[in-house]
């Protein structure tokens, strides 16, 4: 089983390391410069202007602390075919599943201790605490990661549903509790609580596998999720395999397609807009990266980073909904419509056109609004519009003249 799990280690990093270098490119890299720098301005002025007696510090430092103690699941690596194949070693499983909470335990580890390290000045400010002590709570929050890590393995041998209260007390409500006792008592005494949940969900674990069989669906089921999760991330950057898309009726829509002019020039208009609305897979890009791109606007004060984030923002997205372009090419119907061509990559343009002008006017609000300020609003949505109609008049037919030879 050790040599099982050395081997799926080993190509799960590969795997890793191959869609890393998709989502690591230049455009992504240098955005990510642009923001942490951005970020990290806007926080050190945040830091000049904190005043310790704000009764609100606290309450924000304990959130923080809870919510980077659950970034991070159990990664068991199994495959579909497991239960048939490794049946007969089921017994030899638990071995294999505490290397898969070990290397899990690494990943959390690095989180915490990144975590920790942003929210130390905050905390050093606020409660005048030493750097032992905001070490105590970086300690704290690794021993809790461990207990967490040995509930969700203890959980994969659980025959019947896992109690939800028990779930939410363990991960959410007694770590606020102890760290409640860290920032306004006492650290070390956070860390000895932290030691004593930890001691006792470990011991429950040990003890319960051996009278247990594993629930191999159950186990696989949460595997499979956890690494559609990370694909989905990936997605938005290359086309990922492991990811299929599924389709919704989504009756409720049907008034936007009704808006529709049902004339021979717009049969793709209405096929793409069919497609974008009723598939998981577009319609999850575009709201997500929108989505996620007025939610690092909120955060970025600075205008010309927030512009520039704009621009990264606007042009993912159109990037991410090309494809949508050929989502019908595979149809033999489409090929016996009396359609040029050049109506379709029309059709195309429309659609794609008035995305992104709703994008860009989303963005618009949300950079007028997080900075208080009408101009920048409106350089907000001059400069997206120059963006769009560059993409669509002088970038992407190129790109769409590659796609179709």
């Amino acid at each position: 089983m050790s040599d099982l799990w050395k081997r799926r280690q080993h190509a799960h990093f590969l795997e890793m390391l191959k869609y890393l270098r998709y989502v690591l490119n230049d455009h992504f890299v240098i955005a990510l410069m642009f923001l942490v720098g951005g970020l990290g301005y806007g926080y050190s002025n945040f830091l000049k202007t904190f005043h310790t007696t704000s009764w609100w510090a606290g309450p924000l430092i304990i959130f923080f602390l809870v919510i980077i103690l659950q970034i991070g699941r159990l990664a068991s690596l199994l495959k579909k075919a497991d239960p048939v194949f490794l049946l007969p070693r089921e017994h030899d499983m638990h071995a294999y599943l505490k290397q898969a909470r070990l290397h899990s335990l690494f990943f959390g580890i690095c989180i915490e201790i990144l975590g920790t390290a942003i929210l130390f000045p905050f905390i050093v400010i606020a409660f005048h605490f030493s750097g032992w002590q905001v070490a105590g709570l970086g300690l704290a929050l690794i021993i809790l990661k461990f207990g967490e890590l040995s509930i969700e393995l203890n959980q994969l041998y659980q025959n019947h549903a896992f109690i939800w209260w028990l779930w939410v007390g363990t991960r959410w409500l007694l770590p606020i509790c102890w760290f409640i006792v860290g920032i306004y008592v006492n650290v070390w005494l956070t860390v000895i609580l932290a030691l004593v949940q930890s001691f006792i969900e470990v011991f429950q674990e040990n003890r319960q596998w051996t009278t247990r069989s594993l629930n191999w669906h159950l186990a696989v089921t949460i595997e499979e999720q956890r690494m559609l999760r990370i694909y989905r991330f990936f997605n938005l950057f290359t086309d990922v395999p492991n990811v299929h898309g599924t389709v919704h009726r989504r009756k409720y829509l049907d008034g936007i397609l009704a808006m529709i002019n049902r004339r021979s020039n717009n049969t793709y208009v209405y096929l793409f807009s069919r497609a974008l609305l009723r598939s998981t897979v577009y319609s999850g890009l575009y709201f997500r990266l929108t989505l996620l791109g007025m939610l690092l606007l909120v955060f970025v004060p600075n205008l010309y980073l927030s512009l520039f984030l704009q621009v990264v923002f606007i042009y993912l997205i159109s990037f991410q909904l090309l494809p949508l372009l050929v989502n019908y090419n595979e149809n033999v119907f489409t090929h016996l419509y009396p359609i040029k061509n050049t109506i379709k990559i029309a059709g195309f343009n429309w659609l794609l056109a008035r995305l992104l002008i709703a994008t860009s006017l989303l963005f618009a609000v949300v950079v007028g609004i997080s900075n208080i300020s009408l101009i920048q609003a409106i350089l907000s949505l001059l400069l997206g519009g120059v963006e769009i109609w560059i993409l669509i008049k002088l970038y992407f037919p190129g790109r769409i003249k590659k796609m179709n030879s």
